[in-house]
């Protein structure tokens, strides 16, 4: 008896948090309307020219395969001989979010940076079912296999984590390692935001997600300025106005959030068995001091869910720690790697 009413209780509390934060939206899309009208008619307009830096040399040859029925886009570099390392972003990027990360590994590494289904140039599937967890982790591994490879290291950022924790519990055979960067697995998410009232307020963006529509016109409203707000950091240049322009480019399309929204969509639930894995595969998590997202009492969870996974705090960082302080993330990551001879 107790565990439904437990249930109840989630259900309400999750379908509340989704209203409100709606009914909070829809009042600020109110106001923007109404300050459209004294708006210079001078305003901007989509950029319909992809920014010149999204082809730079440097960062490799754009490429495209059909994945798990899927076509995907990525850009690889390095040589082809060497280690895979596969990068799968987060949520609102694309394979730009590692531009950093690909300049440095490439020397070492077979680097592959791809843009997974429903983002950048990849394909688009229409339904909210095709972003289920398990469908995103296969394309992942058919990923691996149409590459010829039997084995990869993976790195991952925000969703790209949840991704990658998830091909870690299916797929320990298939990895060398895990690097978890600003993320955390599905589970223990789900056991704090429900226990954790700091982590809930956080996460209030996946309750509001909810929701069709209104969440697509939120985050493109006053020109995407969700970008601006989220990604550049005050008295740092690594992330710059130009680097903010490719994110624009592609998201400001009309079609451009609903489908990496639909990964909330079709994955979001009020509860999940926890998971204790024993699989001896590396893992490093770097976390951000200020990740408005992601709280530390997170930590924990990750340690008890995973027996071999190494937790580091970088300091004075936000969310989008691989691109604010690609430096110092590139020097732990490369410290992990030696570390286990990989």
């Amino acid at each position: 008896m107790s565990e439904i009413k437990n249930t109840l209780f989630l259900f309400i509390l999750c379908n509340g948090l989704t209203l409100l934060y709606s009914i909070l939206a829809l009042w600020g899309l109110a106001f923007d309307y109404l300050k459209s009208f004294f708006r210079s008619s001078t305003s901007q307009k989509k950029k319909l020219e992809p920014p010149s830096c999204l082809f730079d040399a440097k960062y490799g040859l754009h490429k495209y395969l059909k994945v798990n029925n899927v076509k995907l886009h990525y850009v690889e570099s390095g040589d082809t001989s060497k280690p895979l390392m596969l990068f799968l972003h987060g949520f609102p990027e694309f394979w730009y979010s590692w531009r950093h990360q690909i300049v440095e590994f490439q020397k070492d590494y077979w680097c592959v940076a791809f843009d997974m289904r429903g983002y950048g140039d990849s394909e688009r599937p229409e339904n909210v079912s095709d972003y289920e967890l398990d469908i995103l982790v296969e394309d992942v591994r058919d990923l691996v296999r149409q590459l010829g490879r039997e084995k990869c290291i993976l790195v991952s950022h925000d969703w790209g984590g949840i991704i990658a924790c998830q091909f870690r519990d299916i797929y320990p055979e298939v990895l060398d390692a895990v690097v978890l960067l600003g993320s955390i697995s599905r589970e223990s998410w789900l056991k704090c935001v429900f226990s954790d009232y700091k982590q809930m307020m956080k996460s209030w963006y996946v309750f509001f997600f909810r929701m069709p529509y209104i969440p697509e016109q939120v985050m493109q409203s006053n020109n995407l300025q969700v970008f601006d707000k989220a990604m550049l950091v005050p008295g740092k240049d690594t992330i710059t106005s130009k680097d903010i322009e490719c994110y624009k480019y592609w998201f400001a399309k009309d079609f451009a959030f609903t489908y990496p929204i639909n990964y909330y969509r079709a994955n979001f639930s009020c509860s999940l068995p926890d998971k204790h894995l024993k699989d001896n595969v590396p893992m490093l998590l770097v976390q951000a001091q200020n990740d408005l997202y992601i709280g530390h009492s997170v930590l924990d969870l990750m340690k008890k869910q995973y027996e071999h996974i190494e937790i580091t705090m970088l300091e004075n960082c936000r969310h989008f720690l691989q691109q604010e302080e690609p430096e110092k993330v590139n020097k732990l990551i490369r410290e992990f790697l030696t570390k286990n001879k990989l």
